[in-house]
């Protein structure tokens, strides 16, 4: 119980679209006050030089080499991503990413799925969806995953970019099969190399086909609210993972929230963890 004691337990969540007190300075810090205004109001934001321009080349590189691509023309990529380089790592806990992960989906996050696509010229469209691939419709109006696409060579329609329907997140549902095949009013994200596309999991999205020759290099960043489930277990490598990088990493490993616990659940992490999924 004295564990406990130490957070006082809230009574009420903050609005969708509201930075906390806690969370502002960072926010402001970072510049990221316009990307928070661009992912309630449209679903979407870009973070341009999300990170080092040295990290990029080596992201950018590292992605090539762990994804099984003999040449240009091949299709190739992985998931786990974080058992694959340590460089993964330092991008799952990009100071951007992890602060706009905790405005979209609250405090104590979890990291659902991380991933790696390299597409070649001629890649067809995935189709078009929402990333709420888990819930059935309406969806809430808390935002439940946040997705980021750090491209290391650039986004635009030609390179085969992600494809967007602007106001489709207020719909709050999955479209169906007419609006899959019609894909109206889809555009195409343009960012630098060394960007971020972020989009909350409401709005309907896809790719275009990558007409350019040459290949899209992307890292695939999803972090989740503490009560969903995540796409990947890292259980195996969790101990050494946190050993390295510390209580960000134990937090979006699940580690740091009471349901975590092979006796049931950690009472002396009760009140952190309901506190984190109204936050």
């Amino acid at each position: 119980m004295s564990e406990m004691a130490k957070e006082e337990l809230l009574y009420d969540t903050r609005p969708p679209g509201v930075i906390s007190e806690r969370l502002r300075p960072v926010i402001e810090r970072l510049g990221l006050d316009e990307n928070c205004q661009e992912l309630t109001e449209n679903g979407w934001t870009v973070i341009d030089q999300v990170g080092d321009p040295e990290i990029n080349d080596r992201l950018h590189q590292v992605i090539l080499d762990t994804s099984g691509v003999a040449d240009e023309t091949s299709i190739g990529g992985t998931n786990m991503a974080l058992t694959k380089d340590p460089l993964f790592a330092e991008v799952a806990l990009n100071p951007k990413l992890f602060a706009m992960a905790e405005f979209s989906v609250g405090r104590g996050f979890l990291l659902t799925q991380m991933a790696t696509s390299v597409i070649p010229q001629g890649y067809p469209p995935i189709g078009l969806h929402s990333d709420n691939n888990w819930l059935p419709a309406p969806f809430p109006e808390h935002n439940q995953i946040l997705t980021a696409c750090w491209s290391t060579n650039g986004y635009s329609k030609e390179a085969g970019s992600t494809l967007l329907i602007p106001g489709s997140n207020k719909l709050r549902r999955h479209p169906n099969s007419a609006e899959t095949e019609a894909e109206e009013g889809a555009i195409a994200i343009d960012c630098p190399p060394n960007s971020a596309v972020l989009w909350d999991s409401n709005i309907w999205h896809s790719n275009w086909s990558r007409t350019l020759p040459g290949q899209r290099v992307v890292v695939h960043i999803s972090y989740g609210r503490l009560a969903l489930r995540p796409v990947e277990d890292y259980s195996p490598w969790a101990d050494e993972l946190i050993e390295k990088h510390g209580q960000c990493m134990s937090q979006i490993l699940g580690r740091e929230d009471f349901l975590y616990s092979t006796t049931g659940f950690d009472s002396s992490k009760l009140y952190a963890t309901i506190n984190n999924a109204k936050s």
